[in-house]
């Protein structure tokens, strides 16, 4: 039997990405089953089109590092041509930079598969993980990052036939180019200074309406698309307070005069009443649609059905570590919930941060374990 790898990394977004890095930077034998077209179209992080939250990350240090270089006069249109354009850095840049690097300064340190893992299962003490196209992958340890999807908005529209398709296929474009925001925390101070629509009918979706106001002193609308408000009194008072309007018809049509595909902005939506409400941005804050747990669930980890089905429910995980209740099992980024009290961040950064955890975690335990050996051996 070949020897397995000491860590199997399982998603292909930022948590996996970083989580293979530093495997690759620990010298530690590292697959990495990076998923399918399909299965990046099917994650939250498809969809983070400009990173800009993140200290170091941010276009402004190229820019100015390389007018530095373009001194002089003969460059003088090409400084100005840096100097007016925004270098959009996404989640798909972060990790295609991540690629480059396994390919060129740490080449041959892990093994890429553009796969599906679609089951695993424990022999002893190995994980062992399947794939889509038969291949089996043994592992040591295995890192779980794959991530979310949330409900979408499904919007009435009329196509230029006359025929009304109720579909979210219609938010999609506009996912793409940031005009609908998915995540507060990383992306609500781009709603500065502008209006903004929030999706969603929850006591949640509610409170991302307010903080979105009481941080930013926008107009904010809560659109629930066809849904009943279920925010408490409170709150309620609170959207009144605000100038918060929750409006339930539905969205009949996304108000993009010069279209999407030409790259403008997002002007506002129509309703089913005839209702038209101008906004920049769209913040989905719908609930998760569902949590790729499956993997997690098939070895044995706990998740955390207590609000949840199963398969929209968290997988739970050791605060320090990101450890799953199965050991040598890491779950990181958007799918886990920590165990303790207080919130789950999920960042960019933080799922980075634990990504890091996670390899460290493990290198610590197989460095242990080497040790151990050596002194059992060397004391006879």
């Amino acid at each position: 039997m070949d020897e397995p790898f000491q860590i199997v990394v399982v998603g292909g977004g930022i948590g996996g990405s970083a989580a293979v890095l530093r495997a690759a930077q620990h010298a530690l034998r590292t697959a990495w089953i990076r998923g399918d077209r399909a299965t990046a179209k099917a994650s939250r992080a498809k969809y983070v089109y400009n990173v800009d939250n993140m200290i170091g990350v941010h276009p402004g240090i190229v820019r100015r590092k390389v007018i530095e270089l373009l001194d002089g006069s003969a460059h003088a249109a090409a400084r100005e041509l840096l100097e007016r354009t925004h270098f959009h850095i996404s989640t798909k840049d972060i990790v295609e930079n991540v690629l480059e690097r396994l390919r060129g300064e740490l080449a041959g340190s892990v093994t890429e598969m553009e796969e599906k893992a679609v089951s695993a299962r424990r022999e002893g003490d190995q994980f062992v993980i399947e794939t889509d196209r038969g291949r089996t992958v043994r592992g040591q340890a295995v890192v779980l990052s794959t991530g979310v999807m949330d409900r979408q908005p499904s919007i009435k529209m009329t196509t230029r036939h006359g025929k009304v398709v109720d579909d979210i296929r219609w938010i999609y474009p506009y996912a793409n180019n940031e005009s609908l925001l998915y995540c507060i925390l990383c992306e609500g101070h781009l709603t500065r200074d502008t209006s903004t629509v929030v999706f969603g009918s929850s006591e949640a979706a509610a409170q991302v309406a307010l903080m979105l106001h009481e941080r930013y002193r926008i107009r904010v609308t809560l659109l629930t698309n066809g849904e009943p408000l279920t925010a408490s009194e409170e709150t309620r008072l609170l959207l009144s307070e605000y100038g918060i309007a929750a409006l339930s018809p539905r969205v009949v049509e996304i108000l993009d005069p010069e279209g999407v595909s030409k790259g403008k902005m997002l002007r506002g939506f129509r309703l089913e009443d005839g209702t038209v409400v101008e906004a920049r941005f769209g913040m989905v804050a719908m609930g998760l649609h569902r949590v790729y747990n499956d993997l997690a669930r098939q070895l044995g980890a706990e998740v955390d059905t207590r609000d949840s089905a199963p398969e929209e429910a968290h997988v739970l995980v050791d605060d320090a570590t990101s450890e799953t209740s199965v050991r040598g099992l890491f779950a990181i980024g958007d799918m886990s919930r920590r165990r303790g009290p207080g919130p789950s961040l999920k960042q960019i950064y933080t799922a980075q941060e634990y990504a890091v955890r996670a390899v460290n975690a493990i290198d610590g335990r197989l460095r242990r374990a080497r040790r151990e050996a050596i002194l059992r051996r060397r004391r006879g």
